[in-house]
């Protein structure tokens, strides 16, 4: 027996979806560190168009984990703004998506 070369595409399904937490360690990480500081960024209120934007430049700011956060943007995109909409805190809105566990 063999062992299986790594693709470095683990972390995405077939379908090129983000999985969860115990499928791939760092997307709670990516999350929280994400919606703290979009957050902060956000002003209470804030347009769904002003969120939709500020989402789609937070990635840019992460680094190493910058395509596993645009998956992660790109697929939650819709529940994400409105989550940010909320009064919630970072770990509440990636638990609320499944991302983190309690």
């Amino acid at each position: 027996m063999h062992k299986e070369k790594s693709t470095g595409d683990e972390f995405e399904e077939s379908s090129g979806e983000i999985q969860t937490e115990t499928q791939a360690p760092g997307i709670c990480w990516t999350c929280k560190w994400a919606m703290k500081k979009l957050k902060k960024q956000i002003s209470s209120g804030a347009t769904q168009d002003n969120i939709k934007k500020k989402l789609e430049m937070i990635c840019d700011e992460i680094g190493f984990l910058k395509s596993q956060c645009k998956k992660f943007v790109n697929q939650y995109r819709d529940t994400l703004v409105e989550e940010l909409s909320t009064t919630d805190d970072a770990k509440t809105i990636c638990v609320n998506i499944g991302v983190c566990k309690k």
